[in-house]
């Protein structure tokens, strides 16, 4: 929390000042690339508990801030607090506020991508006051209210990522200090954050709590396969009709946890377990056939695997230094990284793999350091590719194009790849129609599938259900 000197002094910043029109809002926001799509914008359609629209946001990313107008008519004259909620649901709900159920209650608390946990000016920067703090609306006698201004303390792509979340207009002004909702009062219009001229499917699950961190696709039977961080799940989802059934319940064979998921040649189902230390291996049909672990020590984390022309399976461990690989059932210490340019430090390491065609080299990404690295399989030399994919998670290989799921970042990012694998560029960081915390990819014919895995949620926080999977077009 912060303290009440610099409240006050937000609050003194704030006032009419705000409502100015073209006002940039600084808010201490981690700095985005410039590579990002272009004319990224979105609109929200504002209704009121009755469900009649009234009034209209919208949004465009301008370099690294956001241009938000506002139109909204049908409320008393006077300032009107607004601000972003961390869900697209305008729908009613609880409020944890006043513990009841209110207009608008579904769209949660305001979106907070700080972790502040803290309500405080539009000044404010993200580490001390909500991301969703927004200056006030100001509501003339015929009961139309507008405004115009530019922030950076949220954007439509990144880890401040307002897609898919709402703007809500409350019934009283906002003091910019009381927490939750500096004493605004009522929910009185609400909006779900839309991007314009976007489409995506989302393939939803059916558990409330599924948290799905691996995805892998099996072309020849048209099946998408998905597994739970949380308990182990592993379900089957029909690509074309999106129907969805439990492919192996969590718990099989000590199975807790399922992390990163590939289909072999020969349709198996391989299975990264995480904390437990092992590797799954499930038949076309879902039947056991092996439960592999790796050697005890302290902290194993297996998180990702690629099988390869040549039979083996190369496998990550994100806390021990040392890639495992599984040949003829059996796991060994491929290579320690000990004395490698991989240098292991505190938090999540070597997190997502895959191979290039002939198998010669593996790619795998470092989330903590956001550097990607190449690894031959025959000599074992090691080469970092690129750096700056912090939070670098899932990766898909297609050809040249290596595309990077970027977790707590909110975004697929694109890589251009030379010819022998060993630079790349980023190209592009996509937030999609709006992206939590994606984990993992897969190829779907022409498209890719991302999980939407909200691990940020696995320890606490109200995740958005259902939990889905999201394909789109390649870009």
């Amino acid at each position: 929390m912060m303290n009440s000197t610099r409240k006050g002094l937000a609050l003194g910043l704030g006032g009419a000042a705000l409502l100015l029109s073209g006002l940039v809002l600084a808010g201490g926001t981690e700095p985005m690339t410039a590579t990002m799509p272009a004319s990224l914008k979105a609109t929200a359609a504002l209704r009121d508990p009755a469900g009649q629209v009234r009034g209209e946001a919208s949004f465009e990313q301008v370099g690294m801030g956001m241009r938000v107008t506002v139109t909204a008519s049908g409320l008393t004259p006077g300032m009107h607090g607004m601000h972003v909620h961390d869900l697209g649901r305008c729908i009613p709900g609880v409020d944890p506020a006043v513990n009841k159920v209110v207009p608008f209650g579904g769209a949660g608390g305001h979106f907070d991508p700080g972790d502040s946990h803290n309500h405080d000016s539009p000044t404010a920067g993200n580490r001390y006051g909500h991301g969703g703090d927004l200056p006030m609306l100001k509501v003339g006698a015929d009961g139309t209210g507008t405004a115009t201004f530019t922030t950076d303390k949220v954007s439509l792509t990144g880890r401040g990522g307002v897609l898919n979340r709402s703007l809500m207009i409350h019934a009283e002004m906002d003091d910019y200090k009381s927490d939750p909702a500096g004493m605004s009062g009522a929910r009185e219009r609400c909006g779900v954050i839309l991007r314009d001229n976007f489409t995506v499917r989302d393939y939803p699950l059916p558990g409330i709590q599924d948290f799905p961190e691996g995805v892998a696709y099996d072309a020849k039977k048209g099946v998408i396969y998905t597994g739970s961080a949380a308990n182990g799940n592993i379900y089957a989802v029909n690509a074309s009709t999106g129907a969805t059934s439990l492919f192996s319940e969590g718990g099989a064979v000590g199975r807790s946890t399922a992390l990163g998921l590939k289909v072999d040649v020969q349709g198996r189902l391989w299975v990264a377990g995480g904390a437990t230390g092992a590797i799954s291996v499930l038949s076309p049909d879902g039947a056991p056939v092996a439960t592999l672990m790796t050697p005890p020590s302290p902290n194993p984390y297996i998180n990702d695997l690629i099988s390869t022309p040549g039979g083996s399976v190369y496998v990550t461990d994100s806390t021990r230094p040392v890639i495992w690989r599984v040949k003829d059932m059996k796991v060994e210490r491929w290579l320690n990284l000990g004395g490698t340019p991989i240098k292991y430090g505190p938090g999540i390491n070597l997190n997502g793999i895959v191979a290039t065609p002939d198998g010669r080299y593996l790619l795998s990404i470092q989330l903590n350091t956001g550097d990607l690295w190449r690894i031959d399989t025959g000599t074992k030399a090691i080469k970092k590719v690129m750096g700056g994919l912090k939070n670098g998670d899932g990766l898909l290989l297609d050809g040249q194009t290596l595309y990077v799921a970027r977790n707590a970042d909110g975004v697929v990012s694109k890589v251009s790849l030379g010819a022998d694998y060993g630079s790349g560029t980023l190209m592009m960081e996509e937030p999609l129609a709006g992206l939590r915390f994606p984990t993992t990819l897969a190829k779907v014919g022409a498209d890719v599938v991302v999980t939407q895995g909200q691990l940020d949620k696995l320890q606490g926080g109200a995740p958005e259900t259902p939990f889905k999977l999201t394909r789109f077009k390649t870009f």
